[in-house]
This record gives C-alpha cells, sequence and structure tokens, in this order.
C-alpha cells in the first residue's frame, strides 16, 4: 500500500511540471493576437492610402469677389442686407446720379455746339449712343452669366437647356448691340462726311459716351446669383471708386478643395467618385466627382521683415509628406446650409477595389454618426 502511494506521488510530480506548459500562457496569446491585428490594420491603411484615400481637411470654396463701385459719390440706396442672397441683375446700392447727370448734359451741350459749328444736328446721335452703352453694359452682364453657366453645364451640375437659354440670352444682346452700333454709325453718317471726321466732334462724342457711362455705373447690379456679407455702406456715406463696399460669395459656382498627402496621390485622377461628409450635416454622405488635382504648391517662404528665405529644419528618418489639393464638385450641387468654408471629410475611391471601397464607405458611414457629437 506504501509502495502504491509513493507511485501515485510520483506520477503526480511527474505530470506537475508539463501542465503550464499544456495549458499555455494566455497574455502571450492575446500579444500574439493583438500584433497580428496591427499587422493586418497596417497593410490595410497602405492598402488604402493608395486605392481609397481619405482627407479630413476639406472645405468648401467657392468664387469671392469684393464689390466696388467704378465711380465716386454719396449713397442713396442700399438694397440688400447683410448675409443675404441675391439674385443675378439685383440692385446692390446706388450712387447719387446728379452729378453724373449733369456731366452728361454738359457733354450733350459741348456736343450740340461742336454740331452748329459745323452746321450738323447731333440730336440724334445724343440719343443712339446712349442707347448703344446701355447694350453694351446688358450685353456683358448676360456674357458673365452664361460663362458661369457654361462651366456649371460642364461639371453637370446644369443641364444643357439651362446653358442654350443663356446663350440665347447672348445672342439676343449682342444684337442689340450690333443693332444699335448701326443706328449710331447711320447718325453718324447724316452728319455728313465733313462732320463725322471733325476731331472736335470725335472729341464731345467720346466725352459724351465717357459721362453716359460714368451715370450707368452709379447703380451697381449682383452680378450673378449669390449672397453678400461684409456689407460696410450705408445711405448718406460717401464711398469712392475702387473702394471694397461688400463682398459678394457665387454660391452658383461652388467645390470642395481637399488636401491630400502626396503619396497618397497616386491613383487619383479627375473622373473618380468620392462621398463628402460635412461638419454641418452629420448623418448625411454626399456624393462628388474628383475635377482636378492641383499641379503644385507654393515651395518654401520669405521672411516679411528681412526678405531672406525660411529654410526648413525638419529632421528625422521620415519627414512629413507635401500636401496638395484635390478639387471635387458635387454631383447634387450645394446642399441646403452648406457655407463657403465649411469643413468636411472626403474619401476618394479610385478604381473598381472591392475590399478597400467597402471598407471607405464603412469608415465614411462610421464618421458620419461621430460627427452628431464632435
Amino acid at each position: 500500500m506504501a509502495s502504491d502511494a509513493t507511485g501515485t506521488s510520483q506520477d503526480n510530480a511527474a505530470d506537475g511540471p508539463d501542465t503550464p506548459a499544456t495549458k499555455g500562457n494566455p497574455l502571450r496569446r492575446v500579444a500574439l493576437g493583438v500584433l497580428l491585428l496591427a499587422c493586418l490594420l497596417f497593410v490595410i491603411a497602405v492598402f488604402m492610402e493608395r486605392r481609397t484615400p481619405s482627407s479630413s481637411q476639406a472645405t468648401v470654396s467657392a468664387y469671392v469677389v469684393g464689390i466696388a463701385p467704378e465711380v465716386t459719390g454719396r449713397v442713396i440706396e442700399v438694397g440688400v442686407a447683410d448675409n443675404s442672397g441675391v439674385k443675378p441683375g439685383q440692385v446692390l446700392f446706388r450712387i447719387d446720379p446728379q452729378q453724373y447727370q449733369l456731366a452728361v448734359a454738359e457733354a450733350e451741350a459741348r456736343l450740340a455746339r461742336v454740331g452748329q459749328t459745323i452746321g450738323a444736328s447731333t440730336a440724334s446721335v445724343d440719343a443712339v449712343q446712349a442707347r448703344l452703352v446701355e447694350a453694351r453694359a446688358i450685353r456683358d452682364n448676360v456674357q458673365e452669366q452664361a460663362n458661369r453657366a457654361m462651366e456649371l453645364v460642364k461639371r453637370g451640375v446644369y443641364a444643357k437647356a439651362k446653358y442654350d437659354e443663356a446663350k440665347a440670352a447672348v445672342d439676343q444682346a449682342n444684337a442689340s448691340v450690333v443693332a444699335a452700333e448701326a443706328d449710331l454709325k447711320q447718325a453718324q453718317e447724316e452728319l455728313g462726311p465733313a462732320g463725322a471726321d471733325n476731331p472736335q466732334l470725335k472729341e464731345s462724342l467720346a466725352a459724351l459716351e465717357r459721362a453716359q457711362l460714368d451715370l450707368l455705373r452709379t447703380t451697381v447690379l449682383a452680378p450673378a446669383e449669390g449672397v453678400v456679407t461684409n456689407l460696410q455702406l450705408s445711405v448718406g456715406g460717401v464711398v469712392g471708386a475702387g473702394q471694397s463696399a461688400m463682398t459678394f460669395i457665387d454660391v452658383g459656382t461652388v467645390w470642395i478643395t481637399a488636401a491630400f498627402k502626396e503619396n497618397s496621390l497616386e491613383n487619383v485622377a479627375a473622373g473618380n467618385h468620392a462621398d463628402v461628409l460635412f461638419d454641418l450635416l452629420p448623418g448625411q454622405v454626399f456624393g462628388a466627382t474628383v475635377e482636378s488635382v492641383g499641379m503644385g504648391v507654393a515651395q518654401g517662404s520669405v521672411d516679411p521683415k528681412t526678405g531672406l528665405p525660411k529654410i526648413s529644419t525638419e529632421s528625422g528618418w521620415v519627414r512629413t509628406p507635401q500636401s496638395f489639393p484635390v478639387r471635387l464638385i458635387l454631383d447634387e450641387g450645394r446642399p441646403k446650409g452648406v457655407r463657403y468654408g465649411s469643413q468636411a471629410n472626403v474619401v476618394i475611391y479610385t478604381g473598381d477595389n472591392p475590399v478597400t471601397n467597402a471598407i471607405g464607405r464603412i469608415w465614411m458611414r462610421v464618421l458620419s454618426v461621430l460627427t452628431y457629437v464632435s
């Protein structure tokens, strides 16, 4: 019996040291799992950077124009409020036209005196020239709107019919200018050869046209559909020629400017589809298309005090990658509420990459939820 007990003890002693090795160390397994997961995420991140790059440094961009009058005078009317929307051709403000009306009257009187000197009537020339000045101003405004419409048609924001309408308006405006020019030429011919070539008459006609143009410029109109902000006008104030009176933001032509690391742009090209998430609109993901990839960025910088170049002192084995701008156009135009300068996240799908594209879409949906609490 003692022998059996001894044998059992020896068996237990022999089995004891092998028990931990058989079961294994759980911390070792956890560490190995974490290491494998990190390697997997690293590989996915490398593929994502090349095939489905993303950026959180994206903002809404638009054409921003400082509105300034071309003549000097006292403001008698302000037709808009700060941060208000405007339509093409809407009156922004008016300058007191009295002094410019007097200038037109003086130019007309000078032209009449020259006409009396050469024995010709200038009344018809005066009327036709005023109509020509107005027709040219209308044509220039319509041409600008047509150019914007054409750009939006190319981007797919507007239907082609929208540009056809703008083109028809331009043709009509050009026809009006041509008709007015023909009428002016006829009126000048009626003065006779000596009158039409008279230097004094030419000078008077030029002075009258300049006075009429200045009078027309006392009314400042909105160049397109947009929003006016930074309003610095009030009735009774004096504004100078070229002095900024307000800022105009063209909301009809907006795009997304996103900064991407240089090593993420290997496969990015115009026409790639993208998803955009605005901080302003959490939970909503909008489709976009890459329009262009920036060709370059500024190199270095200069000290404004000394004019000497600043040299980067960055050191280390891995330097910070350069970022380049990528311009994207929203497929369905500007969402309601999105403003100039609004921040956004962007993911670009560079091709038929099912795995990375799926991860990119999932990531954007996760971000769209997190944006609620960011």
